[in-house]
């Protein structure tokens, strides 16, 4: 059996998904909210910039940012829900994690939930309740809360 084959350690397996993550969110960067039809023509084949947000080639979002800000906290905190909503005001408020130290874009329902932290709201309590609050923000930052909760009792999760 050849060993350079071997499956890779959890470590590497993690950091191989945060990378991946910030890859993919940095090539969507450029292109968000172009239709299909617009990237048939004009597919994204590598890095590109200047597009949407007119950001550099590479540059990842708030999805990003708020993933590494997930998983700073629970690398210093464990799992500690007010403790990633301050990462997160600092993120918004202060460029936390950004690419090139400037927020350029976030959801209606990220930005209400986060000024409720800042303003002193717990974490827990801070979204919103509105019906057409219903974004998709938070499943782009899940990987990090996703790798650290499999490893955790059922009981625990509960």
């Amino acid at each position: 059996m050849n060993q350079s084959h071997t499956k890779p350690d959890r470590k590497s397996r993690i950091l191989g998904g945060i990378l991946g993550l910030a890859d993919g969110d940095a090539l969507g960067v450029p292109v968000e909210f172009m239709s299909r039809e617009a990237l048939a023509l004009k597919p994204v084949t590598g890095m590109q910039g200047w597009g949407v947000h007119n950001q550099p080639p590479g540059t990842w979002s708030d999805d990003t940012s708020m993933s590494l800000c997930v998983l700073e906290s629970i690398l210093e905190s464990g799992w500690n829900l007010d403790d990633q909503g301050r990462r997160f005001v600092r993120w918004l408020y202060g460029a936390h994690l950004t690419a090139h130290g400037k927020v350029f874009d976030f959801g209606v329902t990220t930005r209400d939930a986060v000024r409720r932290i800042r303003e002193g709201f717990a974490a827990a309590d801070a979204g919103s309740f509105d019906e057409d609050a219903n974004g998709n923000g938070s499943l782009m930052r899940n990987l990090p809360a996703a790798v650290y909760l499999s490893t955790r009792p059922d009981a625990e999760l509960i």
